[in-house]
C-alpha cells in the first residue's frame, strides 16, 4: 500500500475513533465555550493564573476601628463557607482613585465594598460580574428594595447590599417640651419655637459637620422648601417670592444659632453651655455614644430622632476580572446571611440591608429611642442615594453651604450664588 493511501486510512480510522468513544461530549465542548463567552462579556483582563486556587481578595475602605471588626467576620465567615481570603483595607479618601486605576489595570480584586451609588459607575464601564447567574440571585430578593433599586442597571443586579447609615436629625425630648414642641420641627414657626427656646437658655441651638456634604444637604433639605443646592438648582428663577423666600428667611433665623464644627457632633442627653440640645448626624454616631455610655442611660427615652432624607449605603460586588466568582459569591452569601447581618449591626452600628432583620431592629430601636410614628428610613419615592445630577451640584456648591455655615454670606447670597451659576 502507497504511504499516501496509508495516511488516509489512519485519518478515517481515528475520525471513526473519536466520534464513536462516549469520553468525548460536544454538548460539553458547547458549554465551555459559553462559559468562556459570557465570562468575556463581563471581564476585564486578570492577572492572576486561572489554573491556580488562589484566596479571594477582597477591598474595602474602612476606619481602623470598623475594619477590626470587619475583619474579624469576614474571616469566620470564610472558614464557615471553606473560603480563603486575603483582606485589604485602602484609605476612604483615596479609594475611588485606586479601584479606577486597579480596574484600568486588570490588577483589580475579587470582591470590593463599594458606596451604592457607585455600583452603576463601574457596571456600566464593564468592571463588575452580574449577580443574577449566581447563588446570591435568591438571597438578594430579601434585601431592602431601596437599597437593591440601587444596584440595578440594564435587567442586572450587580450588587449585593450590605449595611445602609440614614441621617438623622435628632433632639433632647425634653428640650423639644421646653419649647412646647411634641415632635421635632416640620415648619418655619416650630423652627421659631426653638430658637427662641435656645436664646432663652444661652444654648446654640444645633450642631452641624460643615464637612459632611451629605449630612448638611440634607438638614438643608428638611427646612421648607428644600434648601439643599440641588433642590434650589430645580427651583424656578421665578420663584424668589413665595416659597423659596419663606425658606431663606427661616435659613438666616437659624443660622446664628448653628454650632459648625468640622467634625461629627457627640450627641449629649444633657444640655449645658458646652452642649447643644440638637444634632445632624449619622444614626450610627448615635449608636455609638449611647453604646461607649457617653449619653446616660436613664435618659435614653428623652432623645428624639427622625430620618432626614439622605442614606449612606454599602454593597458588595464580584469584578469582572475574578476567576473566583463561585467562591466570592460563598462569601457575600454568608456575609449577608441573617446572622451576620445582626453581628455586624450590633458591632458597627450600621443598619441591616435584609429587609426581615431591619424590620427588627427598627422595632428595638422605636422602644428605646423617642422616633417619629410611623416613617421609614427612606422619605422619598426615589432610591435612597443622590442622582448623578444631584451628586455633581451638592459637590459643586458645598463651598457655598460651608460659607452660609460658618455666617460668611447670607442665605440669599447662598441662593443667588446657585441660581447664577451655569
Amino acid at each position: 500500500m502507497k504511504r499516501r493511501h496509508q495516511v488516509v486510512l489512519f485519518a478515517v480510522l481515528l475520525l471513526s475513533l473519536t466520534i464513536l468513544s462516549p469520553s468525548f461530549d460536544f454538548r460539553v465542548s458547547q458549554l465551555n465555550q459559553e462559559r468562556d463567552q459570557e465570562k468575556d462579556t463581563f471581564r476585564g483582563s486578570s492577572s492572576r493564573n486561572e489554573d491556580a486556587q488562589a484566596p479571594l481578595e477582597i477591598v474595602v475602605a474602612m476606619s481602623d476601628e470598623e475594619f477590626q471588626v470587619f475583619q474579624k467576620i469576614a474571616k469566620e465567615v470564610a472558614a464557615s463557607q471553606l473560603v480563603e481570603i486575603n483582606l485589604r483595607n485602602e484609605k476612604a479618601d483615596t479609594y475611588k482613585r485606586v479601584l479606577d486605576l486597579e480596574f484600568s489595570l486588570g490588577e483589580n480584586g475579587d470582591v470590593v465594598l463599594l458606596d451604592s451609588e457607585e455600583v452603576q459607575y463601574y457596571a456600566k464601564k464593564g468592571h463588575l460580574y452580574p449577580l443574577n447567574g449566581t447563588t446570591l440571585s435568591k438571597s438578594l430578593g430579601e434585601t431592602v428594595a431601596r437599597l437593591r433599586g440601587v444596584t440595578e442597571w440594564n435587567g442586572y443586579q450587580w450588587g449585593m447590599p450590605f449595611d445602609f447609615d440614614p441621617y438623622i436629625l435628632a433632639a433632647q425630648s425634653s428640650f423639644l417640651k421646653r419649647a412646647g414642641l411634641e415632635t421635632l420641627p416640620h415648619n418655619k414657626d416650630q423652627w421659631a419655637e426653638l430658637t427662641q427656646q435656645a436664646i432663652a437658655e444661652g444654648i446654640p441651638l444645633i450642631t452641624v459637620n460643615m464637612n459632611d456634604m451629605y449630612g448638611t444637604s440634607a438638614w438643608l433639605n428638611h427646612l421648607e422648601p428644600g434648601m439643599a443646592p440641588d433642590q434650589v438648582k430645580r427651583s424656578q428663577i421665578g420663584s424668589q417670592t413665595g416659597e423659596l423666600q419663606q425658606g431663606i428667611q427661616l435659613m438666616d433665623q437659624i443660622r446664628p444659632h448653628i454650632r459648625v464644627q468640622s467634625t461629627a457632633p457627640v450627641f449629649s442627653s444633657s444640655a449645658d453651655q458646652n452642649e447643644t440640645p440638637m444634632v445632624v448626624s449619622l444614626l450610627s454616631q448615635l449608636l455609638i455614644a449611647d453604646r461607649a455610655r457617653i449619653i446616660d442611660k436613664d435618659s435614653l427615652k428623652r432623645i428624639s430622632f427622625e430620618s432626614l432624607e439622605s442614606v449612606k449605603s454599602r454593597s458588595l460586588v464580584i469584578t469582572a476580572g475574578s476567576v473566583e466568582a463561585e467562591e466570592a459569591s460563598r462569601w457575600i452569601e454568608g456575609m449577608s446571611s441573617a446572622t451576620t447581618q445582626l453581628k455586624w449591626y450590633q458591632q458597627a452600628n450600621r443598619l441591616p440591608a435584609k429587609q426581615q432583620e431591619l424590620d427588627l431592629e427598627s422595632e428595638k430601636l422605636a422602644g428605646r429611642y423617642d422616633m417619629t410614628k410611623g416613617q421609614s428610613w427612606f422619605l422619598t419615592e426615589d432610591v435612597p442615594t443622590a442622582s448623578a445630577e444631584s451628586y455633581a451640584v451638592i459637590t459643586r456648591f458645598h463651598k457655598k453651604v460651608q460659607q452660609f455655615l460658618k455666617g460668611e454670606i447670607t442665605a440669599s447670597q447662598y441662593v443667588d450664588s446657585i441660581r447664577t451659576t451655569n
